[in-house]
């Protein structure tokens, strides 16, 4: 998964005592009120820096934020807690309900890179009651976790998203029946139509490993490289070691690779990025699921 640094609020500092779920010791954010309430103790390993606090006041950013070329990370608040945190100068990168919170996503920075990406800087996930701050989830100075966005996971969880430039997931985030948050390692499998297709863990994985993974969880390769395409070095070198479901590759940029899967009820697209040491280990950075329309095919 993705390691550099993450920077949030960083002028500001917390009073003691604070309750909070972290992973590395914390000085941290700003002239705040906190909610009573405990949080869940438990962190996975690999999930460096990362911190929960109840937290009631949400600070202002640290300075004004210029998207310049990254708008499309962007979203335009939809909820009381998105427009709190826009208001405060804050990016909004992602909106989700969960479980009677809206659950927001915001950074203080963001840089352009190449091939159209990004990297952003202060992550913060917030979980707000209407106008109302309870949580807030961040990475502290200087630790490995940098967080970018959220994502819904299978209508239970928030997925959350690092800040790279080729983002990856870094913990799942769940809220107890009591209102308490956790972050959780990934979830070791992903649910898609229904139920009926389910696509194990495998970001950051070579192709190799990705791929014995997928035939376990019933995927078959779907022969790539159609006659009359042209033809594509590294490409050809893959189906030639035997990764012949790859699709295609990009001479370009991050190198991107793509493969496609077959399953009963749905059809899974793989990108990897890079090239690895060998022919077998660029990385797994991103899938999509297709499923299957009933009656049709």
């Amino acid at each position: 998964m993705s390691a550099l640094r993450s920077e949030v609020l960083p002028a500001i500092q917390l009073p003691h005592p604070i309750k909070r779920t972290r992973v590395a010791a914390a000085t941290m954010l700003a002239s705040a009120v906190f909610a009573s309430g405990s949080v869940a103790d438990t962190l996975p390993s690999g999930m460096d820096g990362l911190v929960v606090v109840e937290l009631t006041r949400l600070p202002p950013a640290p300075q004004p934020v210029e998207p310049a070329l990254c708008d499309h990370l962007l979203v335009e608040p939809r909820t009381a807690g998105g427009a709190k945190a826009k208001a405060l100068g804050w990016a909004v990168t992602g909106e989700v309900s969960l479980k009677g919170f809206d659950v927001v996503s915001f950074v203080g920075g963001v840089e352009p890179g190449t091939s159209g990406s990004c990297q952003t800087s202060d992550g913060n996930v917030a979980l707000f009651d209407g106008e109302q701050l309870h949580w807030l989830v961040y990475g502290e100075k200087g630790a490995g976790a940098r967080i970018g966005s959220i994502q819904s996971f299978e209508n239970a969880a928030i997925r959350i998203w690092d800040g790279e430039f080729l983002p990856q997931p870094i913990a799942d985030l769940h809220v107890d029946k009591g209102g308490a948050i956790s972050l959780v390692a990934l979830a070791d499998v992903e649910q898609f139509c229904d139920g009926q297709a389910a696509v194990p863990n495998i970001y950051g994985m070579p192709i190799a490993s990705a791929r014995e993974e997928l035939a376990s969880a019933g995927w078959g390769p779907i022969l790539g490289i159609h006659p009359g395409e042209p033809a594509d070095t590294r490409a050809e070198a893959l189906k030639a070691s035997g990764i012949y479901e790859v699709q295609s590759c990009s001479p370009t940029g991050f190198g991107s690779c793509s493969f496609r899967y077959s399953g009963q009820f749905a059809e899974l697209s793989v990108v990897t990025v890079g090239e690895g040491a060998g022919l077998s280990t660029p990385a797994v950075a991103r899938y999509d699921v297709a499923c299957a329309i009933p009656g049709v095919g």
